[in-house]
């Protein structure tokens, strides 16, 4: 490192250090009763602050700044009329459109052959809007994105009154709710906003008279929707989703209330079976059953008890179980029934084959959550197969809320196509999930660092007292290189941990400044490196990743998908009716593509991100 550069490096250390130790000082307004909120449970790792780790040049860096400048953009007037509509207030401002607008056109009958998702959840999304914007200001930032998000937070304070006028004949409160409370506690905790916590206690007292008395069943939901509703509709909520935030918003005020009624919500009649190693899963709406696993974690740091975390564990195993060879899980927003070939079924029925945008966001806590707890890498390796093969091929949210939604895996006419409304659900999980990226990437351990996403980025902490940095340089997985560069205010001795994935073979090799790291390299763990690391050192990584073939079920062995590494590959074309095992195997790179031979010819295969708008095929029927 050159003299200025070092000197600069040691003068930003310095002033991260000063940093964290503000941010162990807030105001009073910011930890009321903090330290009587702590939870019981505290994970072998930690997570970085989001300004802690920059993405670097690359797609991810890509799609957070598409996402963060389409929602710094959004028109405040439109994103608050439907609150303000609800209300009786002045509305002016445009119409979003979609899902989001507050209008009497949604409409869906209970055999769901008709149907108009116009003004289906008015307002639904804001509070994930704000809740990426928040975090978007902690990795950036930006005084434009923080003074944003304070306006918003006045502004819809002023549409929050006792009597909860909103949520009356409101489909999915406790579904919009929650999305509210994560935005209100994302902008006070990561924005600074001095209000956004009374506003939440107001917003709350609102919505508790129209919450039912705990966490009912979809089931129970329909049937007092066909008795007291004109639309099946109204038993679409998921009040069993509302600990994960509630828990948060009790840790973040102080306010035992939010803990009370975490305890509330909590999913009994599904967290009970799944603890038991009982499959819970099948007939379930497929992204909010993941997405509540997180609040069973949540329960599990809270309270403490065993039972929830053995129910996230074994439920994200069963989903896992039930997953395309891509990641991504739930045909028709579904979970099938195992042991039945149902999965494969899916193939010849459904274009919907996986929520993308709200399944990787609910995908990536759950994983991030687990491998917290366990520091097992096979959560890493499950996090970034659906990173790479569906959330990295998604068509970017347009600025009048085009959004992508499903991954289509149908046999026969697949291709990547916007949803027909627009700001439907994935329109806020997307700027979530890629606000999170740099936070799913590297984890804090007491005893060094773990390495678990390769992508271009810059992480920045304190060992031992030391300001520390790594710079990771990389095009992984089209090259199965990355190189981390470590820099160091002085010479200090702490662990450097590389996931291994587990479908990596015996060409993995790991060398430090130029000379091969001692220890065994075991696919499926964490690589340990502990050392005096000094300024300038150097790590360099590479992964054996070899073609392999997988069955899309028990059920199927012959139908099956190709995989490079974290990526399934999609074959494009005129396609055979028919593949040999010898054939794929032998595919060989091509470009930015891979070539398979066969009696016709080559044929052509794609990541999901490299995919157009021409039609593909995942899975393929393989003669043994």
């Amino acid at each position: 490192m050159k003299t200025n550069d070092r000197r600069q490096f040691l003068k930003s250390a310095v002033i991260s250090t000063a940093g964290l130790l503000a941010a162990r000082s807030f105001p009073a307004w910011a930890r009321p009763s903090a330290m009587s909120a702590m939870p019981a449970i505290t994970p072998p790792l930690s997570v970085f602050g989001y300004s802690k780790v920059q993405l670097l040049e690359g797609p991810f860096r890509l799609q957070f700044d598409q996402n963060h400048a389409i929602f710094l953009n959004l028109d405040e007037d439109g994103l608050l009329k439907p609150f303000r509509q609800r209300e009786g207030m002045p509305a002016p401002g445009p119409d979003l459109g979609g899902w989001y607008d507050n209008s009497d056109d949604f409409y869906v009958s209970n055999d769901f052959k008709q149907s108009n998702f116009h003004g289906f959840i008015p307002g639904h999304s804001f509070g994930q809007y704000l809740s990426a914007l928040a975090r978007a200001y902690a990795v950036t930032g930006s005084k434009e994105t923080q003074e944003k998000i304070h306006r918003l937070v006045r502004a819809f304070g002023e549409t929050v009154e006792p009597t909860g006028k909103f949520y009356v004949d409101y489909r999915l409160p406790a579904y919009t709710f929650d999305k509210t409370n994560c935005g209100l506690i994302d902008a006070h905790e990561f924005a600074a906003d001095p209000i956004a916590l009374d506003v939440l206690k107001r917003a709350t007292d609102a919505v508790l008279p129209y919450l039912p008395a705990r966490a009912l069943t979809r089931d129970e939901q329909e049937a007092i929707a066909a008795k007291n509703h004109r639309s099946i509709a109204y038993g679409w909520d998921e009040p069993y989703t509302l600990p994960e935030n509630f828990f948060l918003a009790y840790q973040r005020s102080g306010d035992k209330r939010y803990r009370d009624l975490a305890e509330r919500f909590i999913y009994h009649e599904y967290y009970d079976p799944l603890a038991a190693n009982q499959n819970a899963l099948p007939g379930m709406h497929a992204y909010s059953h993941v997405n509540t696993l997180s609040s069973a974690m949540q329960a599990y740091f809270f309270l403490g008890d065993e039972q929830y975390l053995r129910a996230a564990t074994n439920g994200l195993r069963m989903v896992q179980e039930q997953s395309y060879a891509t990641g991504g899980w739930g045909p028709n927003e579904a979970f099938v029934e195992p042991g039945k070939g149902q999965l494969a079924k899916s193939l010849d029925y459904t274009h919907a084959s996986f929520e993308t945008g709200c399944g990787a966001y609910g995908h990536f806590k759950i994983t991030r959550n687990l491998l917290r707890v366990t520091r097992d890498s096979r959560y890493g390796d499950s996090m970034e197969r659906v990173l790479y093969s569906t959330i990295a091929g998604a068509k970017p949210i347009l600025a009048d809320g085009t959004t992508f939604y499903y991954s289509d895996y149908n046999n026969n006419d697949a291709k990547k196509v916007y949803y027909g409304q627009k700001w439907p659900c994935c329109s806020g999980t997307f700027p979530q999930l890629t606000a999170d990226y740099g936070i799913s990437s590297y984890y804090p351990a007491k005893e060094g660092i773990y390495v678990n996403l390769f992508i271009p980025s810059r992480v920045s902490w304190i060992q031992g007292g030391t300001p520390c940095a790594l710079t990771q340089q990389t095009k992984y997985p089209a090259s199965n290189m990355t190189e981390l560069q470590l820099e160091v205010a002085r010479p200090e001795t702490f662990t450097i941990y590389l996931r291994i994935p587990a479908w990596s073979d015996a060409k993995t090799r790991i060398s430090i400044n130029g000379k091969q790291a001692e220890g065994d390299v075991v696919a499926g763990k964490f690589f340990a490196m502990t050392r005096m690391w000094k300024n300038g050192d150097r790590v360099e990584y590479e992964i054996g990743m070899p073609l392999r073939l997988e069955a899309i079920d028990p059920q199927n062995p012959q139908i099956m998908a190709l995989l490079r590494g974290p990526q399934a590959l999609f074959g494009v074309g005129k396609l055979p009716a028919s593949f040999s095992r010898e054939q794929l195997l032998a595919a060989s790179p091509s470009a930015d593509d891979w070539a398979v031979q066969d009696a016709s010819g080559k044929i052509t295969f794609r990541t999901f991100a490299a995919l157009g708008d021409d039609p593909y095929r995942l899975y393929h029927k393989v003669d043994v």
